[in-house]
């Protein structure tokens, strides 16, 4: 644990997860690689998040927030008591698989001129049953900014391993983004610096009905924060959004949304989306399609 040049400082933001907690802190501490330093944030628990990690105390370092602020807050917390020279993050639900952080810090070693890494995962559902495979396509490496901002998000946070000293150039996560602002860090990263997926899976990523992630229409509207703010950041600069892109991937958003609230029966939602989206690429055929069949 004296190497700081090694030490990889792992941060762990929990949020009345003491069901999976446990086990997530327990793959972490099955690991093959060392050193590393456990920093689990409670980010307001309200069940009996303190009572599962006692046995784990010797172990870790548990920082305890009276009240509830939300996950970039947490990672914040953990990323500043961080002592490592390397990030790591893994939420209070997710498991690692023991090789994780070896073929992690392996990639490291081996490529200098990267400040990132990430990896495939497989889902698993609550009960840890594998419920589908990994992600077949092999992930994007290098200068993926333009990719990342162009598409969804590909990357998993409890895949990813980052460089302290990047923190340095993007600043920490944008607290006032409640969600999504995993793919807002990710986006500044690629920006500045290389990243380099793995395409092996790392991570068991637990798909929890109760998460998040699963409601939608609160994605949906982070989406488009994101994507606003990424295009205000970086028009003006050499990286490639220009203001035909911009309206490209408006368009690309609105038109998901809109599918979204077609799906779901929300027709009048639906319908503004697909306005919105053809706003932005008048002449898509499939928009123009599901615009009218709205009516």
């Amino acid at each position: 644990m004296n190497d700081k040049n090694s030490l990889v400082s792992v941060i762990v933001p929990t949020y009345n997860s003491a069901r999976f907690l446990p086990e997530s802190v327990g793959s972490i501490l099955a690991q093959t690689y060392h050193p590393y330093e456990i920093i689990v944030v409670d980010d307001g628990s309200t069940d009996n998040t303190k009572e599962v990690l006692r046995p784990f105390m010797q172990r870790i370092k548990c920082i305890h927030l009276e009240q509830n602020k939300g996950s970039p807050t947490a990672r914040n917390i953990g990323i500043q008591a961080a002592r490592g020279a390397y990030i790591a993050f893994i939420d209070g639900d997710d498991l690692w698989f023991p090789e994780k952080l070896q073929t992690d810090i392996g990639h490291f070693s081996q490529h200098p001129d990267i400040s990132m890494v990430y990896s495939k995962h497989l889902n698993i559902d609550e009960k840890g049953v594998v419920s589908d495979g990994a992600v077949k396509k092999r992930l994007p490496s290098g200068k993926i900014f333009i990719q990342l901002f162009s598409e969804q998000n590909f990357i998993l946070t409890s895949s990813v391993v980052v460089r302290k000293e990047v923190f340095e150039t993007t600043g920490l996560f944008d607290e006032q983004l409640f969600n999504c602002q995993d793919w807002d860090m990710w986006l500044r990263i690629a920006f500045s610096f290389q990243v380099a997926g793995i395409n092996k899976p790392l991570v068991k990523y637990r798909h929890n009905p109760g998460s998040l992630s699963k409601n939608r229409e609160n994605v949906l509207k982070y989406q488009k924060q994101v994507i606003d703010k990424t295009y205000t950041a970086f028009k003006d600069t050499t990286c490639g959004i220009s203001e035909k892109l911009y309206q490209k991937r408006l368009a690309s958003h609105h038109a998901k949304a809109g599918r979204y609230y077609a799906r779901t029966g929300k027709k009048r939602l639906a319908h503004e989306n697909f306005r919105l989206s053809l706003k932005h690429d008048p002449l898509n055929l499939r928009t123009l399609r599901y615009y009218f069949q709205c009516w």
